[in-house]
């Protein structure tokens, strides 16, 4: 490296251009007097006295007095590490300002492909987030305990936060406030994120010669992922807590339908509250009404204990309400009247005997 980039790598880590000439001709004297530095710089005589005090100040010289004032350059020890740490911090920043410019908002791109999985953890974050209505999430306990504070902020929102760890049953599983329910999946699998219903992240985390992750930004392909997470990441997974202080509450049609059609098929009656938008307008709606019926592929009522292979069709609850009977439908929902988001069980009575 020749001395001009040489000095401007100095006044990069903070020297003036002053102090980074008189440094580098000191280091070519050794120890040398003050006045000769000048000679060998163009700091003017009148300046060279101020400049070598602000480096001795830094740490970069030491002065001796003798018939006339020496200087000499100290051990590097303070150069090398200011110069480093300026390294360090600039690979630091290169490498974030590109993790921002490939991290894509799922908004604007139906599906990203994205090199690292550190990107899709963070862009998984950020959307988790700005959720208020579901969080569905597979996960190892050190991805949930990075995601922790998005997922906390997500719950005090109001989301509802299912998560799926994936514990051997030796892992330190994380205890994060606000989650609805968590279940262990004792096989190893990819970390997968349903976000809203809108959003989903996927990046695999055993099997692969590569880092690489997927985000997308579409409900049809969300939605294949949430079943894909319903049938392998949950249903036949052990519960390892639920939270007491809310009522059953569902994100999917599918999920009330699996655990509630024995109660059905023997007279159950229940209490609804549903949330979600009209099919027509896409007007938000809250509703509370008393279920009527449920049916399976559009005619039939569910059979007394549903696999989610039977609940892959058409699934359809009946509720009456203020204004009337009000037909649910499920994620996607195109003939009934209110597409469910959310359904909370507020009361069950069972027949007597």
């Amino acid at each position: 490296m020749d001395t001009e980039t040489l000095q401007r790598v100095l006044e990069d880590a903070g020297l003036t251009g002053q102090q980074s000439e008189a440094y580098l001709a000191l280091l070519e004297l050794g120890t040398a007097p003050v006045v000769e530095i000048a000679h060998e710089s163009s700091v003017s005589s009148s300046r060279i006295y101020e400049i070598v005090r602000s480096l001795e100040e830094e740490g970069f010289v030491e002065t001796l007095d003798r018939d006339q004032l020496y200087a000499r350059p100290r051990e590097p020890v303070d150069v090398l590490n200011r110069l480093r740490h300026k390294s360090e911090m600039l690979a630091d920043a290169a490498g974030e300002i590109e993790e921002r410019w490939e991290r894509p908002d799922p908004q604007d791109s139906r599906i990203s492909v994205l090199k690292r999985t550190e990107t899709v953890l963070r862009s998984t974050g950020d959307a988790i987030a700005e959720s208020n209505v579901s969080v569905a999430l597979a996960a190892t306990p050190d991805q949930l305990e990075e995601l922790r504070p998005s997922i906390e902020t997500a719950a005090a929102n109001g989301a509802l936060i299912q998560i799926a760890v994936y514990d051997a049953g030796d892992a330190d599983v994380p205890d994060i406030d606000g989650v609805l329910e968590v279940r262990r999946c004792p096989i190893p699998g990819p970390f997968l994120a349903i976000v809203d219903r809108r959003y989903a992240f996927f990046a695999p985390n055993v099997h692969s010669d590569r880092s690489y992750g997927i985000t997308i930004g579409d409900e049809i392909l969300s939605f294949i992922m949430h079943w894909y997470f319903r049938t392998c990441l949950w249903a036949h997974n052990d519960r390892l807590s639920i939270d007491r202080d809310q009522s059953p509450t569902y994100v999917s049609i599918e999920g009330f339908v699996h655990d509630a059609a024995s109660l059905l098929r023997d007279g159950a009656e229940m209490t609804l509250r549903v949330i979600g938008h009209r099919t027509e307008t896409g007007a938000r709606v809250d509703l509370r009404g008393t279920l009527v019926r449920a049916t399976w592929g559009g005619r039939l009522e569910p059979p007394r204990d549903p696999t989610y292979t039977d609940l892959a069709g058409q699934v359809t609850l009946f509720l009456e309400t203020d204004e009337g009977v009000v037909s649910i439908g499920a994620w996607g929902a195109l003939f009934e009247d209110v597409e469910a988001e959310i359904i909370r069980v507020e009361g069950i009575d069972l027949p007597n005997p």
